[in-house]
């Protein structure tokens, strides 16, 4: 499958390459939705932005992989445009590029701590228990607030 960036049509980043990351989160018990719509985190403007390759729900965080960025310039500069939007937006990412690929429990690992704030758990429970994605604590069952930061969990 192929995608296009302004005139330049690239092979889209390969299902292997992704599926790596898809078995990062499968094997380390991190939930995750395929191309969730980005929105942006206030309340009173939400705009849908873009659908980033992945979001992890229980951290508020997306995660892009740019698997063509070496594919040529209009890719890259329609990744920077895609990071500016975010950034500007407060929307919460992870870039993932192919060299990371090889030491993505690293990378990954480093890279949200940079975004979130803590460490990822290193295994995440799957009975349904969620995480504040403001500062990492599990919440109590049916709550609204986070009792740690008191961040709205809704």
């Amino acid at each position: 499958m192929s995608v296009t960036y302004g005139q330049v049509e690239y092979e889209r980043p390969s299902a292997e390459r992704e599926g790596r990351i898809v078995r990062y989160f499968t094997e380390n018990g991190i939930r995750y939705e395929r191309e969730a719509v980005a929105q942006s985190s206030s309340r009173v403007f939400r705009r849908i932005f873009a659908k980033p390759d992945f979001y992890l729900p229980d951290f508020g965080i997306y995660v892009e992989y740019w698997g063509s960025v070496h594919a040529g310039r209009e890719y890259v500069q329609q990744m920077r445009r895609r990071m500016a939007v975010y950034n500007r937006n407060d929307i919460r990412f992870i870039s993932i590029f192919p060299e990371d690929l090889g030491k993505l429990g690293l990378v990954f690992r480093a890279r949200f701590r940079e975004v979130a704030g803590f460490e990822l758990p290193h295994r995440v429970p799957r009975a349904g228990i969620r995480f504040c994605s403001g500062c990492g604590a599990p919440p109590a069952p049916d709550a609204k607030f986070c009792a740690k930061c008191q961040r709205n969990l809704v």
